[in-house]
């Protein structure tokens, strides 16, 4: 590699990805045309700054060969002569070959030639992701620092040189989002906001595997205080496997046009009407899956699953969050990690989060949000010694 470097967060949902290019006024051309031509990359997931491009994007581990066929794909080769040209010798294929289906990581030393062009990770690296990675890049992974330090670093640089990079929704009630039946308005607006010197403190939410909540004083000052095991993880687990979805965005899409009724439990059937003591209107959930043994299954639709574990989701996440959020005083949280892109599950969290709180605690949301931990990356490169031509070589 000369100028162009590889970012990769590599976690159990997604392979996240950082072209990072020298800025010209060729290649910007080509960005401006990307809606048209790619399927990955798109304008608004691209960032320049100090006349380099960082293009933003994400694989699907499901499909991989798809990604192979894209021009998405064929655009990175066009960058990165080596892809198309480098090769191993035998004995170091069979190395990776052998290694690609177990969960053990293979270490830099595993990989012997130095000859390998390097990229950047942080995240949690298997033989078989690493396997993935060189297939894709022909690249040998070098780790690059704490996760969580580049999150924060990504949101600081955001805030300070990106506007529109944080969004609310519009307020809405618990019985329209978290309620049996079906939903049938669809979330389509954001409130863009500026925070600037008002960002500090805050609480991260951060969810890659499970919930992992951060209290954050200072781009350099932040501690772990909460979190929870049910994660995106989980929740794409739960799809995959009693869904049989292969992309989170069709689950997530599907999951908004689905029907609970014979899936969830409702007030309504537990005490016969509106719960007037507790202010609960009789269609809002009192059971998630409550009523699932008790149907025809034949007549549940997978997407009517999808939309169950999405609520179920939506409601912990918000649960959680709230809770350590009014324990440590924090009126703002930024929801972080592998957060889907789905608006319908993002007011779900912020409804969520406003009905345990009373309605004290700002959440806050980014088009970035699945790429805080690349920016991060992106922004300690330009720091460190790694951006010295002699290490590019």
């Amino acid at each position: 590699m000369k100028n162009e470097v590889i970012f990769l967060n590599v976690n159990p949902i997604c392979l996240k990805c950082g072209i990072l290019l020298p800025e010209t006024d060729e290649l910007k051309k080509e960005i401006e045309n990307m809606n048209e031509q790619f399927q990955y990359f798109h304008n608004e997931s691209t960032l320049i700054s100090n006349n380099k491009i960082l293009l933003l994007f994400k694989i699907n581990y499901f499909k991989i060969q798809e990604f192979k066929s894209s021009n998405d794909y064929k655009f990175i080769k066009s960058k990165f002569s080596h892809i198309n040209t480098f090769k191993l010798e035998d004995a170091e294929i069979q190395l990776l070959e052998t290694n690609k289906d177990n969960n053990e990581i293979i270490l830099e030393s595993r990989i012997k030639s130095n000859l390998i062009p390097k990229c950047f990770y942080s995240g949690d690296l298997t033989g078989k992701r690493e396997y993935i990675i060189y297939e894709l890049f022909k690249s040998k992974c070098v780790q690059f620092g704490e996760s969580i330090k580049f999150i924060i670093k990504g949101i600081d640089f955001l805030n300070n040189n990106r506007e529109k990079s944080f969004f609310g929704l519009p307020k809405e009630s618990v019985a329209n989002l978290v309620s049996v039946g079906e939903r049938l308005e669809q979330v389509t607006e954001k409130n863009y906001m500026e925070i600037k010197n008002k960002l500090y403190p805050y609480l991260l939410s951060e969810g890659q595997g499970g919930i992992s909540i951060y209290k954050v004083d200072s781009s350099n000052s932040y501690k772990k205080i909460g979190g929870n095991s049910f994660g995106p993880s989980t929740l794409w687990s739960l799809f995959t496997f009693s869904c049989g979805y292969q992309d989170i965005d069709q689950a997530l899409s599907e999951a908004e046009k689905g029907n609970t009724r014979l899936i969830d439990l409702s007030v309504g059937d537990i005490y016969g009407g509106n719960y007037e003591n507790m202010a609960l209107c009789s269609d809002l959930i009192g059971s998630t899956f409550g009523k699932f043994k008790d149907n025809d299954l034949n007549k549940i639709q997978k997407k009517d699953i999808a939309k169950s574990l999405s609520i179920l989701y939506g409601v912990t996440y918000g649960h959680v969050t709230s809770m350590v959020s009014m324990k440590e005083n924090i009126d703002r949280v930024i929801i972080s990690g592998n957060t889907f892109h789905s608006l319908g599950l993002h007011q779900i969290i912020q409804t969520s989060i406003d009905l345990y709180s009373n309605q004290n605690i700002k959440t806050i949301f980014s088009d970035y949000s699945d790429y805080f931990e690349i920016i991060g990356m992106f922004v300690k490169f330009n720091q460190t010694k790694y951006s010295r031509k002699k290490y590019l070589k």
